[in-house]
């Protein structure tokens, strides 16, 4: 089996009227679906959220150069180069690396963590907020996921300590006794204010607190984790993905680690930042919110390693399905199942995608 083509598809930009965190201003954002052919006519495929137009443009002759003529089993050799031993993980090389992998599975015919190993095939869910205006909103909302299945919540508050309080109270008040609950303010407060809200969420019993304060800060980390039985989770932003996480390991500065798979080098390195995780006895919880083959991207890493407890979905469900014939939804008794089809498992609705092209490159 060898590649015989890459070519990518920029879709219609979508205004996304909502935020996860309050000086964050609504957006547009641009998605692009990602192709790469082989000569036995399977084609792995991906549309990621967190890449330009003029990023992928600018990409495809060199993708081109380097993958057409491979054999997408060499997915190791092919991202660790376009990663550059994996110190300069992007959008671009994490979205071929999730192709590679969707390419393998459809090859082989079976779902991707069944190549990976699975360890399970379904997996307990979480549902992921938007940022709301009032406290009402928050509990409204925790109410619908409720009613949908969920028994896991996380919430995008305002990122202002005494106001996020507040909500934390509210939501627990409703359904403390129902739904696990976490807090993300995205990295929003100082240290003062990440104990003032920690005290409250430990006595609250909350499942984790993210984000408190900059994934920089690691004494500040360290002094939450070590403050606090409550589970501390950062490292989002630390953008060199796997070269990054050892020093938050090596000196306790989180109890687990959180990644965006869609650009620390896709499922590649995802798998090795869960393997790295697990050889420090920690947690590795990656962030799965995005679009559906991103989504999918993440749920295979996790359904083959043991050191996960939840995956994340955006809600309301479906703001990010764009171009999906296929989608991930939770089950009524809180769990995803895992994917039963080839590959990512998830097909794209092509009428709809050839509604979205601006421009087929």
């Amino acid at each position: 089996m060898k590649i015989t083509d890459v070519k990518a598809h920029v879709l219609k930009p979508l205004d996304y009227q909502f935020r996860w965190k309050e000086e964050w201003p609504p957006r547009t954002i641009e998605h692009i679906l990602l192709r790469i052919a082989t000569d036995d006519g399977h084609e792995g495929q991906c549309i990621t959220w967190l890449m330009s137009a003029g990023e992928i443009e600018s990409a495809l002759p060199g993708l081109r150069t380097l993958l057409i003529g491979q054999d997408p089993h060499d997915v190791e050799a092919i991202s660790y180069k376009l990663t550059d031993g994996l110190k300069s993980p992007n959008a671009v090389s994490s979205t071929v690396d999730i192709c590679l992998w969707d390419i393998l599975g459809k090859h082989h015919g079976v779902p991707i963590y069944k190549l990976l190993g699975a360890a399970r095939h379904r997996i307990k869910a979480y549902a992921s907020t938007v940022m709301y205006e009032t406290v009402p909103e928050y509990v409204d909302i925790a109410r619908e996921c409720y009613e949908q299945g969920f028994r896991a919540f996380k919430l995008h508050a305002f990122g202002v300590p005494h106001k996020d309080i507040e909500v934390c109270r509210a939501v627990h008040k409703a359904f403390g006794d129902k739904m696990d609950l976490m807090l993300d303010p995205v990295n929003a407060y100082d240290r003062l204010g990440a104990f003032k809200v920690g005290k409250v969420l430990e006595e609250l019993d909350f499942y984790w607190y993210e984000a408190p304060i900059a994934d920089s800060d690691l004494l500040g980390l360290a002094d939450l984790t070590r403050s606090f039985k409550i589970p501390i989770t950062a490292t989002e932003s630390v953008t060199e993905g796997l070269r990054g996480y050892p020093k938050y390991l090596m000196s306790h500065a989180v109890d687990s680690i959180r990644s965006v798979g869609d650009w620390i080098g896709g499922i590649s390195a995802m798998r090795k930042s869960a393997a790295l995780c697990e050889a420090f006895n920690a947690k590795y919880e990656p962030h799965s919110y995005g679009t559906t083959l991103v989504q999918a991207a993440h749920l295979h890493v996790m359904l083959a390693i043991h050191n996960c407890d939840l995956f994340e979905i955006p809600v309301p469900q479906g703001i990010l399905d764009i171009g999906m014939a296929d989608v991930i939804r939770v089950e009524r008794d809180g769990y995803v199942n895992a994917p039963t089809k080839p590959g990512l498992g998830y097909d794209l609705d092509w009428r709809e995608i050839e509604k979205l092209t601006l421009k087929q490159l």
